[in-house]
């Protein structure tokens, strides 16, 4: 009998262990997630309009999520619209949750090449 109890306990041990690093590893996966959605000092967001939110790219979710640091306006799927900005680029995009962002990419000295990435969430494109 009492070796049943002691690999019961054993066993209970094992098993909130494991629930234990599951949840921390769910937390941290999470956190990392929403740090990604960072709002940069430099954004310098692109003008509120409707004409404005037709000038600059839009791009589906998953298309935006693959901008990386390093993407080159040669390898990347769509223009660097830096021209009213002389910090940065936009892009906008819309999450799977429906929620607007406006992407800002600041780009090297000679536009080229994307060195930092800053999100700002949008109630809408022209909010």
């Amino acid at each position: 009998m009492s070796n049943a109890i002691t690999y019961i306990m054993a066993t209970t041990d094992k098993i909130v262990a494991l629930f234990l690093t599951f949840s921390f590893l769910t937390i941290s996966c999470n956190q990392n997630q929403d740090s990604k959605f960072e709002f940069k000092q430099w954004h310098k967001s692109a003008n509120r309009s409707p004409l404005s939110s037709t000038i600059y790219p839009y791009l589906e979710w998953n298309q935006a999520m693959n901008i990386k640091l390093g993407l080159t306006e040669k390898n990347a799927e769509f223009d660097f619209q830096y021209y009213h900005h002389p910090v940065n680029a936009i892009i906008f995009t819309k999450s799977p949750k429906n929620e607007n962002y406006e992407i800002a990419l600041k780009l090297s000295k000679d536009k080229t090449e994307v060195i930092d990435i800053s999100f700002l969430k949008l109630k809408s494109v022209t909010e």
